[in-house]
């Protein structure tokens, strides 16, 4: 549950950081503005059904600014910790205080594995499921295949966006967050054993070149 309300301040605060990332992210392949608004929005509607307190100005912050790393880089392996540096700075330049600029970095740092720092803190956890519910559904699968198509076969693709997912949806931390993904995993599953099975058919359509003799 959100502890308080926004104040008019921190609302006009929330519009110039959304702006400001919307475009830095205007052109990122499968991690783009639609992504970001897509957590952040999440990550209110598991605020709004979970008994834990959390601050609204800090976790939506921590949203916004989320995947801030990945932009103007070709590896996402460090963008967490990239992403809090750049973060980090844009807040002390408009004097946010010291300890909500910490709280909202900590988010930005351990919203990914790849930081190998999980998240500790109600509004942490909360960012962190948020993320991996867009990944499921069509379109999060859509973007995990923008995402890992270099150098891979469809097959490799597929396999690897299901491990993924699966996980993704396991290790979900609060039942609001499970329950919101339910939908979108049982989706998951189901559109990956079709395309499964599309491949597995073209396969077996093409196992022999048809000559005109």
């Amino acid at each position: 549950m959100f502890t308080r309300k926004l104040t008019k301040n921190e609302v006009a605060i929330i519009h110039e950081i959304e702006k400001y990332v919307r475009d830095k992210h205007d052109t990122l392949q499968g991690h783009d503005y639609s992504h970001v608004l897509a957590v952040a929005n999440y990550a209110i509607e598991i605020a709004h059904k979970i008994k834990e307190p959390v601050d609204p100005f800090i976790m939506i912050c921590g949203a916004l600014f989320h995947d801030i790393g990945r932009v103007g880089t070709q590896t996402g392996r460090l963008h967490g910790l990239r992403g809090a540096a750049i973060a980090g700075e844009y807040l002390r330049a408009i004097d946010i205080d010291e300890e909500t600029r910490e709280q909202i970095v900590r988010i930005v740092v351990r919203h990914t594995e790849t930081s190998m720092l999980p998240p500790e803190t109600v509004a942490e956890k909360v960012v962190f499921d948020a993320d991996d519910l867009d990944r499921l559904g069509l379109m999060g699968m859509l973007r995990g295949m923008m995402v890992g198509a270099a150098s891979r076969s469809m097959e490799d693709i597929i396999e690897n966006r299901l491990q993924k997912r699966k996980k993704d949806y396991d290790r979900l931390h609060f039942q609001a967050s499970r329950d919101l993904g339910k939908k979108l995993y049982d989706e998951t599953l189901q559109l990956i054993d079709f395309i499964k099975n599309s491949l597995k058919q073209r396969n077996v359509k093409i196992t022999k070149l048809n000559l005109p003799i």
